[in-house]
């Protein structure tokens, strides 16, 4: 039988020293793709559905579905960072969902845990949780979305990982968050809009850029000043203002008087290459 703390132990200390090697403090949320990029490891996005995700160890690279949810996309990356780190083989997967059921793989199973470490560090979640005066015991749907945002991991991934590996809520109260659907909050936040993606965007994010595709939203905070022509204003709601990616490039985000500002990335929907050129400008689309 495999040791499951043990190897527990050891992704979390392996995702700690990735960060470290990047250059990313613990307690800040991370770009997997950035630091994949940084660390030498190459991440291209790829066409297909048949697979969740791919680590090509002879050539440093790792394949990620173009397709897929934003937040799924960041954490099939950091699962197969986990594989590279790890040292294990080249493999096709298809990532199991974070549940404490799924242990049929030793190396599975340690690149998953080494995932969540990396992008849901307990040191990350409190901060990022502090800051807002919140805790995981008393969050709303709507405040624990605000957090997974920010963190860049789905809303779901974010209840498990704080239920099995942080034990910071019950089961109970994560039955009570899943029964809440993303799909269900951006309705409550912003209406029709019609996106499949929303990014609730607040003034303590204080670290890293925003990132969207082509399409999808962010509410940013009510009064918000837009800079550039790849990102347009919606309208306000109560909740904010409604801005969506109109074209690859970046732009700038901000609220007048100082105190809080962003960068916006935004990136082709369905982009498919090297994450690195995500982001770039394409005189091609519109």
């Amino acid at each position: 039988m495999s040791d499951w703390k043990g190897l527990s132990r050891l992704a979390l200390r392996g995702a700690l020293e990735t960060r470290r090697k990047g250059k990313v403090l613990k307690d800040v949320p991370v770009c997997v793709f950035d630091l994949a990029e940084r660390l030498g490891l190459e991440v291209r996005f790829c066409a297909g559905a048949s697979f969740e995700g791919m680590y090509a160890k002879g050539s440093n690279t790792v394949l990620v579905p173009s397709l897929r949810p934003p937040g799924r996309q960041a954490f099939t990356a950091a699962h197969e960072m986990g594989h590279w780190y790890f040292g294990h083989g080249s493999r096709i997967d298809e990532v199991p969902e974070f549940t404490p059921d799924n242990r049929n793989d030793p190396e599975e199973w340690a690149a998953n845990l080494f995932a969540a470490y990396l992008l849901m560090p307990s040191w990350a979640v409190e901060a990022s949780f502090a800051r807002r005066s919140w805790t995981p015991q008393a969050c709303t749907p709507i405040q624990l979305y605000a957090i997974a945002c920010e963190l860049g991991v789905g809303y779901e991934t974010l209840i498990q990982h704080l239920r099995w590996s942080l034990q910071l809520i019950t089961s109970t109260q994560a039955d009570v968050l899943a029964n809440t659907t993303p799909k269900a909050l951006r309705e409550k936040l912003i209406g029709e809009v019609n996106t499949k993606h929303l990014v609730l965007v607040d003034t303590k994010w204080v670290t890293g850029n925003l990132d969207l595709q082509v399409g999808h939203a962010a509410l940013l905070p009510t009064g918000a000043v837009v800079e550039g022509t790849s990102i347009a204003v919606l309208g306000d709601v109560p909740a904010g203002r409604i801005v969506q990616g109109l074209k690859p490039g970046l732009a700038r985000v901000f609220l007048e008087g100082g105190g809080w500002a962003k960068f916006v990335r935004i990136s082709r929907a369905g982009f498919e290459g090297r994450s690195l050129y995500r982001h770039l400008e394409d005189p091609d689309v519109e």
